[in-house]
């Protein structure tokens, strides 16, 4: 498709775009000096995990439509339950029901999945891989305090994680050099995933 095909660098004006907005939301900002109150960290400690089951189940359909060159053959060995416990939320979290942004954020991630296309599908799941590994990273580097929640931070700039983000991008980098539809709107499914990714954070500040 010539010049129709899209670019990494598109994609990484979009990371940028999102990620800058994200990195500002006060639930990040709360990690890092530790100003979160329980009530938020129940909230999302909720969202996040019923998030993250379904997000494996679109994971593993996405890895049967790739290649079998490029899947995966390690998952990822450490528990996120590690990175929720890291957030210290109480027994109230269980009863804490999937909000409407969770699932309009799946809904498209589900719909997308659908598609069949290898490369629609890892765009839409990458917001959500990289963009932990990337704000832990930035979290590191700007330096959070004692009362911050070092415990999360640490599950997401460790090996285990960093190693899934790494995997992604270098699937994400592989499929762009391949054949792609004309039918398909890639850059804007990356996008609306980062969307997605934003409210996410803005709804945990509650």
């Amino acid at each position: 498709m010539g010049d129709g095909r899209m670019k990494q660098t598109e994609l990484e004006q979009i990371q940028t775009k999102w990620l800058t907005e994200v990195m500002a939301t006060p639930f990040v900002q709360g990690i890092r000096t530790g100003d979160l109150s329980q009530a938020s960290r129940d909230y999302y400690v909720a969202q996040d995990a019923h998030y993250v089951g379904h997000f494996e189940v679109l994971l593993a359909q996405t890895m049967q439509q790739l290649p079998p060159t490029l899947r995966r053959r390690a998952a990822v060995t450490a528990d996120e339950s590690d990175a929720y416990l890291g957030l210290q939320p109480s027994d109230y979290y269980h009863q804490i029901d999937p909000a409407p942004h969770n699932l309009a954020y799946l809904a498209h991630l589900d719909q997308t999945v659908q598609l069949g296309d290898p490369l629609a599908s890892m765009l839409t799941l990458l917001p959500c891989t990289e963009s932990y590994g990337l704000i832990a990273q930035k979290l590191v580097q700007a330096g959070v305090a004692p009362s911050g929640y070092t415990d999360w931070v640490a599950y997401y700039v460790g090996d285990a994680y960093q190693s899934a983000v790494t995997w992604s991008w270098a699937t994400v980098a592989q499929l762009l050099q391949q054949s792609q539809s004309a039918t398909i709107d890639y850059a804007g499914i990356y996008a609306t995933s980062y969307q997605h990714e934003l409210t996410f954070w803005q709804m945990a500040e509650n």
